[in-house]
């Protein structure tokens, strides 16, 4: 019996030692962002946890007033929001199809979405260079539009292989009994694909457009790769507050900072408008009834 407590009671704190270390890696770099973003002094570091130079508006009106900081937050969430639009319809019909449908090379698509999702993202950074150089997105005067839309194709065309996979085993997780059911009754596939399956899979759903509207948001390289060469105004976040950085000698850590966190909002806010939905059990609800 002592044995046996002895087991427990190290276990439980070695779990939670490792759950403290955790933790303390993900909230010191944030506690400093958000010092840093109330700290008057252009510094991230600070010798008390609360600066000496306080102030809750210093830093933000300064972003505001001396960056286009709002014409990055605008662009860059239009983007994001038209990425998320985009690429959740297709994944949750893609997903569909792979999931309940029957067809020719269906396994070598699947296949080959997982063959794409395993090839890193920057070993494809010079064919999208020779396609936006061949679209002319380089040499146009007024190719802020055509940077956009190029943008927004590569964030959902990312976003489409390893979210299918995911949709898809979402989909299969839903017994097939309730497709059976609904045939018998005289429903179509794409009746039952809305009024049945979709009710059933809006936490999958939920979490895709989460995830697929935050990945613009916090890529850097992509942007920077498009958008450097265009006019302060025209760049997205990521690029905008890059540049804070990029002069070692006159670098506003400061600015950077309170950008950062004014960038978290629209991801939190669109989080706990989806957490019923991702924290919910629906697909149990359903086969019950």
């Amino acid at each position: 019996m002592n044995k046996y407590r002895i087991k427990r009671y190290l276990t439980e704190f070695f779990s939670y030692a490792i759950l403290i270390i955790m933790a303390i890696v993900v909230i010191f770099p944030l506690l400093i962002t958000v010092m840093g973003a109330f700290n008057v002094e252009n510094t991230l570091y600070s010798s008390t946890i609360i600066p000496k130079d306080f102030s809750l508006t210093t830093n933000f009106m300064r972003l505001f007033t001396e960056t286009s900081y709002l014409n990055w937050y605008f662009n860059t969430f239009i983007i994001a929001t038209l990425v998320m639009i985009f690429a959740t319809f297709i994944v949750t019909i893609i997903g569909y199809i792979y999931s309940r449908l029957r067809f020719k090379n269906r396994r070598g698509g699947l296949v080959m979405l997982l063959v794409v999702q395993i090839i890193p993202a920057g070993s494809t950074l010079i064919a999208l260079y020779a396609i936006a150089n061949s679209l002319g997105i380089y040499q146009a005067e007024n190719s802020t539009l055509l940077t956009y839309i190029f943008l927004i194709f590569v964030y959902t065309t990312g976003a489409i292989p390893m979210n299918t996979l995911l949709m898809k085993g979402y989909y299969d997780s839903i017994p097939r009994d309730l497709d059976e059911s609904a045939k018998i009754d005289g429903a179509s596939h794409f009746k039952i694909f809305k009024e049945i399956l979709i009710p059933l899979v809006k936490p999958m759903i939920s979490i895709i457009a989460l995830f697929s509207f935050m990945g613009p948001i916090g890529d850097v390289v992509m942007p920077n790769f498009l958008i450097s060469s265009l006019d302060s105004a025209d760049k997205t976040l990521a690029v905008g507050l890059n540049a804070l950085l990029q002069d070692p000698t006159n670098a506003s850590f400061n600015l950077f900072a309170a950008g950062s966190i004014l960038v978290a909002i629209p991801a939190i806010l669109l989080f706990f408008k989806l957490q019923k939905y991702i924290l919910g059990g629906l697909t149990s609800g359903g086969v019950k009834g």
